[in-house]
């Protein structure tokens, strides 16, 4: 499908080309199963990008570099990064899951909240286990 010339026709990017539309906003609308998904997910491949098996919030992230820190400098491979040991410990903690809830997960000594957008979980935050939820 080629998107030159196709026009955002909803929301706060009305009247934008999908040519200019954010890459947040596109992988959005995938994750959604939007109705104008096909259109973000061709011109996702024209601009090369992936779409991830797993979203990473800002919000997780943030917690995780004030409360895992020492979890983090522990169970990290070499030069693997606080963003990349986050999405490898979520992915593990799904793919361990054996009690079937795929919203609260725990894993490796860290509780994982996650949401679900449709095609793929997004992280919304973390903690250490032995952490209350606020």
């Amino acid at each position: 499908m080629n998107t030159h010339g196709l026009i955002c026709d909803f929301g706060c990017w009305r009247g934008v080309r999908y040519t200019r539309l954010p890459v947040s906003y596109l992988k959005w609308m995938v994750n959604v199963r939007h109705s104008r998904a096909g259109i973000a997910e061709a011109e996702l491949a024209r601009r090369g990008t992936v779409t991830p098996e797993l979203e990473v919030t800002g919000h997780a992230l943030d917690r995780a570099s004030l409360r895992c820190l020492d979890l983090w400098a522990s169970t990290r491979r070499d030069g693997e990064g606080l963003h990349a040991w986050l999405c490898r410990m979520a992915a593990e903690a799904l793919a361990a899951n054996v009690a079937g809830d795929q919203r609260r997960l725990q894993y490796a000594g860290i509780k994982f909240v996650f949401g679900w957008g449709g095609v793929w979980p997004v992280l919304k935050t973390v903690m250490p286990a032995g952490r209350r939820e606020p």
